[in-house]
């Protein structure tokens, strides 16, 4: 019963409810369609009478019951979480958070407030991640929907492809609202159902695109700035695209493994990824930019009154983290128009102003970076973020200085 109420509470969000509705409005007017183009003797199909409601219910079965299974997520790591050997604990990364350590390919969710085994994404769909134990259902879930979609927009445009001349004006703008819903619907969710089959072949989640790509760029990086050849990086859960497919998709219904131990390619290390991500986040801490709040925010979605480009140029899944005048502000991302880092706050003021964490994204305008003499070694590494000048146009954060230096 507790499982079900949790699972319950996750549907009443924004995304889920929006799926659902979806979901509604094209079996509905698939229905509605159906039933009135076979209650009109002149324009009956008989053969596809019963056949074309057992599919389109089907549809609906198995895209409910995977949507549900999906709402379970990913599995998460206990809290205070250890590997069984302690000598392990130095090649892991630590969660403050959790208080414990992330076991291989696990990672943080902020909006789940728990480290989540094998994650790939946080789906704001189903208001959970998708990862270790939910990777199947919800592939199958995208599966199932354009198949679905495609089905009730097809009886739409048939009901009104027959009787569009003898029927009244609200029944066509019902059907051609399922149409348009229903293909909608279909396209998107083939495209994202197309990229997880992409991914999971690879055996590689978009974390760890992300954390490849990064692997690639700073052996560039030592190449080019310090002339130092690192070792290449070579992503050890790759097993082929059949086997990879196996571990998420079979015959049980359920992933593989226990979600922290998992097969490597022969001479590989089973944590050479958490040892990158540990070298990256360390080099990343070495080009970090204090800078300090020069006005506050107070981690809305959608921030108003900072502008209109701030407000609309913000993802709204990704973390904020409110923020007050005379902060320190550790910058470790920029984007256009909002910066990504830490509040440096003790213990005591993260209680007092009732944060969970002290990483998230906060308006550029908002921060004011220190100078210092110091800065120049820091800007070398931090070249490639793309910031933007007093005209507009983008520069590296190096090139910025220059220009404004020249300026004054």
């Amino acid at each position: 019963m507790g499982e079900v109420l949790v699972r319950l509470r996750r549907v009443l969000h924004w995304g889920p409810l929006i799926a659902l509705t979806i979901i509604t409005i094209v079996t509905i007017s698939g229905s509605y369609s159906a039933i009135q183009l076979w209650a009109r003797p002149k324009h009956r199909v008989t053969f596809f009478r019963w056949p074309n409601f057992i599919v389109m219910y089907a549809w609906l079965f198995l895209i409910l019951k995977n949507f549900y299974q999906a709402l379970h997520g990913p599995g998460s790591l206990p809290r205070g979480w250890k590997p069984g050997n302690p000598e392990d604990c130095q090649f892991l990364q630590y969660c403050k958070i959790c208080e414990g350590y992330k076991a291989p390919r696990s990672h943080h969710c902020h909006q789940c407030e728990r480290c989540s085994m094998k994650m790939d994404h946080h789906c704001p769909w189903i208001n959970n991640c998708v990862g270790h134990e939910n990777h199947a259902s919800f592939l199958r879930f995208t599966f199932y929907v354009p198949l679905g979609c495609l089905h009730g927009a097809i009886l739409n445009a048939n009901f009104l492809y027959r009787v569009v001349t003898n029927i009244n004006v609200g029944w066509i703008i019902m059907a051609m609202m399922g149409i348009a819903v229903a293909m909608g619907a279909a396209i998107g969710v083939f495209i994202l159902f197309a990229t997880q089959v992409y991914s999971i072949c690879k055996n590689e989640t978009q974390i760890e695109e992300w954390i490849i790509s990064k692997a690639r760029q700073r052996r560039k990086r030592a190449a080019r700035s310090h002339g130092v050849q690192l070792e290449p990086f070579v992503y050890p859960y790759n097993l082929g695209s059949w086997e990879n497919f196996k571990q998420v998709v079979n015959f049980s219904g359920r992933a593989k493994g226990n979600g922290v131990e998992w097969p490597v390619k022969e001479g590989c290390n089973p944590y050479s990824l958490s040892i990158e991500q540990l070298e990256q986040k360390k080099e990343k801490k070495e080009h970090v930019v204090e800078a300090e709040v020069v006005r506050p925010y107070n981690g809305a979605c959608c921030p108003c009154s900072h502008g209109l480009c701030v407000a609309l140029c913000g993802s709204p899944v990704d973390r904020r983290v409110p923020i007050e005048t005379g902060d320190s502000f550790a910058i470790t991302k920029y984007d256009e128009y909002w910066v990504y880092g830490d509040v440096l706050l003790s213990e005591t003021e993260m209680k007092s102003r009732h944060l969970v964490s002290s990483r998230g994204w906060v308006p550029r305008h908002c921060i004011k970076e220190r100078r210092s003499e110091g800065r120049g070694e820091g800007s070398e590494g931090m070249a490639s973020v793309p910031t933007t000048t007093h005209e507009g146009k983008k520069a590296t954060t190096s090139e910025g200085k220059k220009k404004k230096t020249k300026e004054e």
